[in-house]
Formats: structure tokens, sequence, C-alpha cells
């Protein structure tokens, strides 16, 4: 996974910004350990590493798209790779890859992109036409997150946290109507379960 800033955020808040962000994704259970492969800063501008669950990658990649400051290139790679994060490695090359590539995320719908690792390259929906149904998917996530108002995201994370929407209307102040009318206008049940979906379709993936 390569984040990149958006051209427009300010090159005074770069550098904390980019290091809170590495901090945040190295302390995640599913982040991959090593020089190569851990999360780290590339350049000023870019962060980029590994995780291994597809759920929590579309998690991030959905909460890296509602902060509307990072574009991501998200890269497929087997789960049955063994990960050497020693010397030159084939993980190596593909994160220059990606790397170099990401700034595109930034252009594309949602901003995020997806390619799959074919033979040592990193390739998109033309040469790898299955990649194609989980990058429109993911960006037609990420473009909802953006979209979706700060009381619907409110409450939807209640709502993910076990909460009724009664408990919730009553945590927020609000009345029921008012918290299911924040949810159905956030398409938050909707975006969920395609989430989900998508997670397992991404697993199948990389499996395959």
């Amino acid at each position: 996974m390569t984040l990149s800033l958006t051209n427009t955020f300010p090159a005074t808040a770069t550098e904390q910004t980019v290091n809170q962000l590495v901090a945040s994704l190295n302390d995640h259970p599913d982040a991959v350990g090593g020089e190569v492969a851990g999360f780290k800063a590339i350049g000023q501008r870019q962060v980029q590493g590994c995780l291994w669950s597809a759920d929590e990658a579309v998690g991030f990649i959905l909460s890296a798209a509602r902060s509307a400051i990072w574009g991501v290139h998200l890269g497929l790679l087997s789960a049955s790779k063994n990960v050497d994060v020693e010397g030159d490695s084939e993980l190596g090359r593909v994160l220059e890859q990606a790397s170099i590539s990401g700034p595109r995320a930034l252009r594309a719908p949602g901003g995020v992109n997806v390619e799959l690792l074919r033979h040592g390259n990193l390739v998109g929906p033309k040469q790898a036409p299955e990649v194609g149904p989980v990058e429109s998917t993911l960006q037609l996530l990420c473009a909802i997150e953006r979209r979706r108002s700060d009381e619907g995201q409110e409450a939807g994370l209640m709502i993910n946290a076990g909460q009724s929407q009664s408990k919730a209307a009553q945590l927020l102040g609000v009345s029921q109507q008012a918290v299911s009318s924040r949810l159905q206008a956030g398409y938050w049940y909707e975006s969920r379960k395609v989430a989900y979906w998508l997670a397992v379709q991404i697993e199948q993936l990389i499996e395959g």
C-alpha cells in the first residue's frame, strides 16, 4: 500500500502528518514488520508498507479516503508469497514500482487505484481485468465515504461498535429517527456490506 499526500496539502505540515501516520500504522497488529515491509516514509509526501488482512486494508483505505488528504495505491500480492525483508527482495522491487505509480491515485476516482502483481510487475485492470471490479468497487466506496456527513459517520461508528439506533440516539442527544436518517443518507449499512464482500473478493483474488 502506498499513500501519497495531495498536491494541495501544505508543505509545512507534511513531515508531522507523515510521521504520525507511520507511527500509527507500525503500531497496527496487521503491519508486516521489517525494514522493507514495515510502514515507512518514502520521500517527503509518501507512506508505504504492507498489511496482511484484506479486511483491514479496505477499512484503512476508507479512513484515508475520508481524510481527503491521501491518495492510495493498493498493490495486491499473493497471500502465499514468502515475504523476504532482507536486501533486494522481490517485495522491495514491487514497493519501488508502487512508489512511482502511487501518485496516480490522486487523479483516480475516489482517490484510489488498484494493481495486481503479475510476473514481477504491478498491472492494472487493462492488463488484469479481474482487478477491475475490485478497483471500481473500492473507488465507489471511497466516494461515498468522502460525501458522508460527520453526523452520519458518528452515528455509523456507534452502530459498528455495537450500539442500537436507540442507544446511539440517546448518546447523541437526538431522536432515533434522526439517527436512522443519518445512516440512510450516508448509505452506512449498504457500504459496510459492500466493504465486507469486497474484502472477501480481494482475499480470493490474491489466493488464486
